[in-house]
């Protein structure tokens, strides 16, 4: 009998709110974050994600650029060059040459002979020897410009793991399927029947729209009223605010669809 109770009572709510409209259940799900994050196989990049540079290179933007190596200076296309060094003026024999270098030997240049560069390093005409670029960068003579390639143009960022987007912002998901995210709060969706006018579940659109046309009016006639009359201001909000509510006096939805 009681079950037989509850289940007219049920019936006979659902009715009721199908007849007259209900406002939706909501509750909140925090304030929004940033978005800040990119997939585990890219960067963030300023307001972008890239994917991530190969070994040696570094990102900037679109374009991945070689890394300079230890005591290279980076000057941003290239990379300035440790100090060269000065190989003398240079011996008029070979023999001559020799006794002084033979750790290194020695090679002609022009008319004279001169102490072959160190490991690392090669002649820069008959007097200088500068150090070697690495593999990969081009020699420019003091400096060593750097190899780079394109790697697309980005990806906005994405909100993290277990979040979601909503108007460029992160927040937790609803608890299901019939709760609706907009920004922070969820709103369950309407009873079966009704459709959704805002916060309110309405028997039509067309019922949405006289609501909110109705609203609208008692509005203007309030700010005709006050501008008709300003030292009748206060009563005119009061009769205002009786109105409107009355216009909202609806119960609240079941969570039920």
């Amino acid at each position: 009998m009681k079950i037989l109770f509850l289940a007219v009572c049920f019936t006979t709510l659902c009715f009721v709110f199908a007849d007259i409209g209900c406002w939706r259940t909501t509750y909140g799900r925090g304030i929004g974050k940033v978005i800040t994050t990119c997939s585990d196989d890219e960067e963030k990049n300023g307001a972008l994600c890239y994917p991530k540079c190969k070994d040696g290179y570094y990102g900037v933007g679109p374009v991945c650029w070689q890394k300079c190596p230890d005591s290279y200076t980076d000057i941003g296309v290239g990379c300035q060059k440790p100090q060269a060094y000065g190989r003398g003026a240079g011996y008029i024999s070979d023999d001559r040459c020799q006794k002084g270098h033979s750790d290194t030997g020695c090679e002609k240049w022009g008319l004279l002979w001169y102490p072959k560069c160190k490991y690392g390093f090669h002649n820069v005409a008959c007097c200088v020897c500068s150090p070697d670029c690495p593999a990969g960068f081009t020699d420019s003579g003091v400096t060593c410009t750097k190899d780079s390639y394109g790697r697309g143009a980005g990806k906005p960022l994405k909100c993290a793991s277990g979040l979601v987007e909503d108007d460029a912002l992160c927040y937790k998901p609803c608890a299901g399927a019939v709760w609706n995210g907009v920004g922070p709060v969820c709103w369950h969706q309407c009873p079966t029947g009704l459709t959704s006018c805002g916060g309110l579940c309405l028997t039509s659109t067309k019922e949405c729209i006289k609501e909110i046309l109705s609203i609208a009016q008692d509005v203007a006639m309030t700010a005709a009223a006050i501008a008709a009359d300003p030292d009748d201001a206060v009563d005119a909000l009061k009769k205002a605010v009786i109105k409107i509510g009355s216009d909202l006096l609806y119960p609240l939805c079941p969570n039920i669809l």
